[in-house]
């Protein structure tokens, strides 16, 4: 399946634009996430010990959610080339194997850094579940490709 890359410079971007994305997240999504990060709390793999915890079972690391919309910001909104800069986030629902999320990203504000020539996007992020309810939100600061 191929996707369209794209690349908006900051002079092309305009506030009010958008892009998504969709993924399913599988056990082995959060299988090779507790690999890469090191994070093996059993609350994403013990499903005993998770079935002890406010949620009932495992859930995925909240960061699983938000690279969906680190995804949306390095191949389609700013794309290709855009450097992530910093985030803020707050994790409101958990995310569980077989949920599907969707990552929202709108672009909120646009600053241009005239002595050093580049941009400074804001970019409003918001992932929901397949109940529509916002599991991740948040907003990224970036510099998009010249």
């Amino acid at each position: 399946m191929a996707e369209e890359i794209k690349r908006f410079t900051g002079a092309e971007l305009k506030v009010g634009m958008t892009a998504s994305r969709t993924k399913t997240i599988t056990k082995e999504d959060i299988e090779y996430f507790g690999k890469v990060s090191t994070d093996t709390n059993p609350m994403h793999f013990d499903e005993d010990y998770a079935a002890t915890t406010q949620f009932g079972r495992c859930i995925a690391h909240g960061v699983i959610s938000l690279s969906l919309c680190g995804a949306v910001l390095g191949m389609q909104l700013p794309g290709l080339g855009t450097i992530h800069m910093g985030q803020e986030v707050t994790f409101m629902k958990p995310v569980y194997p077989g949920d599907v999320i969707t990552a929202h990203c709108e672009v909120i504000d646009i600053q241009y850094k005239e002595k050093k020539d580049f941009y400074i996007v804001k970019v409003k992020q918001e992932v929901t579940n397949q109940k529509g309810e916002v599991v991740t939100a948040g907003v990224a600061t970036c510099m998009p490709p010249k």
